[in-house]
């Protein structure tokens, strides 16, 4: 009976919990992206693109940010664990 008691307060724990994320989760934008997929729109961009490949420069930016935000995690944790300094 206890048991069951316990159960059910852990169960209500995580519907409150789960409610509470979707809400929040709900409250953000759809997309912050919208304007790129209206790009299409614009007749003379394939013809930039030719000329300046904005799509590599995008690629490229992304691999070096995500290389330095790796970099400063594993900085931030062997100084957490005091490996470093």
């Amino acid at each position: 009976m206890l048991i069951n008691l316990l159960i059910d307060l852990i169960n209500f724990l995580i519907l409150g919990i789960g409610l509470l994320i979707t809400t929040l989760v709900n409250l953000l934008p759809n997309s912050p992206f919208t304007i790129l997929s209206n790009l299409e729109a614009i007749p003379f961009l394939s013809y930039l693109n030719w000329i300046i490949p904005i799509g590599t420069f995008i690629g490229i930016i992304e691999v070096w940010l995500i290389a330095i935000a790796t970099y400063y995690l594993i900085s931030v944790a062997l100084r957490f664990a005091k490996v470093i300094e």
